[in-house]
C-alpha cells in the first residue's frame, strides 16, 4: 500500500501563516512610537503614494451681518501631505548542518531575532523622522542641547511647559483626553524623583489599566507617559548625556499600517536556489515591509531634550 502524504501546498501555506504571525506578534510587542501615529493602509494596485488630508481652521467671524446684504463667501482650504512608502528588509542564512543538528527550533528562533530587528528598525525610523522635524524644547530654557548641564533634567515644570505649548496652538489630545509622551527610562527616573511635581499617578493607581499603552509608566498633568529604551541619547560637548524625549498630540505624524501584506516573512528551503546553492547547503529566513512616517504637523509634537540625574 502506498504511503499517505500531506498536501504540500496546504502545509506550506500553514507554515507561512505561522511564521507571519510569530513575526507580527513579537514586532508589535516591541514597538512604542507606532501607537501615536495616524495610520493609513497601503492598498494593492493603487499607486505608490499615500495621502493624508488636514482641513485648515477658519478665523473667528466677529463682524455682524448687514440687513439684506449677503456676506462674502468663505473659502475652505486643506493641506495635503503625500508620502511614498519605502521598502525595508533583511534575512539570515541557515546552514544545513545547523538546521539538522541544532537542539532548538532554529527557524522559529531566527524569526524571533529578525522580529526584534524589524521592530527596532521601524521604531528608529519613526524616531529619526520626528527628531529631524518637530518642535524643540531644551530643559531649563537652555539655547540648545550642547548647553545642557547635568542638572537640566526632565521634571514636572518641563512637562507643564510642553503641554502648555501644545494647548496654546489648540493641539488636539488623543481620544482619552490626554497628550502622550515617550521618554527614556532615565528621564522617567527624574520625573518620579521630582518631589515638587505632585499629581503623579502611577500606573497601578489607575481606575482602569486595561487600556494602558505599551510600556506605560503613568500620568502627570494631562500627559500619559510610556518608557522606551530606544529614545535617542547623545553626549554633548560639556560632556553630559542628553536624552531626546517626545510629547505628542493627535495627528502629529503618520505611518503606513503594518500588517497583512505590509509585513511579510520569507522562508527559502535548501535546494531552492538552484546553481547558487549547488550542494543544497543553505536555507534563508527573512522579512520585508513597506514604511513611511511623514510629519503631518511639526507643531503637534515636541522633542524634550534633557540630561538625567540617573547619570550623575
Amino acid at each position: 500500500m502506498a504511503a499517505q502524504t500531506t498536501a504540500d501546498a496546504n502545509f506550506q501555506n500553514a507554515i507561512q501563516i505561522f511564521y507571519d504571525r510569530v513575526l507580527l506578534t513579537r514586532l508589535e510587542a516591541r514597538l512604542k512610537l507606532d501607537q501615536w501615529a495616524t495610520k493609513k493602509k497601503l492598498p494593492s494596485h493603487e499607486g505608490n503614494q499615500i495621502k493624508w488630508t488636514r482641513y485648515d481652521n477658519l478665523a473667528a467671524d466677529v463682524n455682524p451681518l448687514v440687513e439684506g446684504v449677503t456676506p462674502a463667501v468663505t473659502a475652505i482650504t486643506s493641506t495635503q501631505i503625500l508620502a511614498t512608502p519605502i521598502q525595508h528588509g533583511n534575512f539570515v542564512e541557515l546552514s544545513d548542518l545547523l538546521v539538522d543538528e541544532a537542539l532548538d527550533p532554529v527557524v522559529e528562533n531566527a524569526l524571533k531575532v529578525l522580529s526584534y530587528m524589524a521592530a527596532l528598525s521601524v521604531d528608529t525610523i519613526i524616531r529619526n523622522s520626528l527628531h529631524a522635524n518637530v518642535t524643540d524644547q531644551f530643559a531649563n530654557s537652555k539655547a540648545n542641547e550642547n548647553a545642557l548641564l547635568q542638572t537640566d533634567v526632565l521634571n514636572a515644570e518641563e512637562i507643564r511647559k510642553a503641554a502648555t505649548g501644545l494647548k496654546l496652538i489648540d493641539a488636539i489630545p488623543f481620544s482619552d483626553g490626554n497628550f502622550q509622551a515617550c521618554i527614556s527610562p532615565a528621564s522617567g527616573f527624574d520625573i518620579q524623583s521630582d518631589t515638587a511635581s505632585g499629581g503623579w499617578i502611577e500606573l497601578n493607581k489607575y481606575v482602569n489599566t486595561d487600556q494602558a499603552m505599551k510600556g506605560e509608566l503613568g500620568k502627570l498633568y494631562g500627559v500619559r507617559f510610556a518608557e522606551s529604551s530606544n529614545i535617542e541619547q547623545i553626549t554633548n560637548i560639556v560632556p553630559v548625556k542628553v536624552y531626546r524625549n517626545f510629547m505628542f498630540s493627535e495627528e502629529a505624524y503618520g505611518m503606513v499600517e503594518i500588517g497583512g501584506q505590509n509585513m511579510r516573512t520569507f522562508r527559502k528551503n535548501r535546494g531552492s536556489s538552484g546553481t547558487a546553492d549547488p550542494l543544497d547547503q543553505r536555507s534563508t529566513v527573512g522579512y520585508k515591509f513597506s514604511n513611511v512616517n511623514p510629519i503631518l504637523d511639526a507643531n503637534r509634537a515636541i522633542e524634550m531634550y534633557a540630561a538625567s540625574a540617573f547619570d550623575a
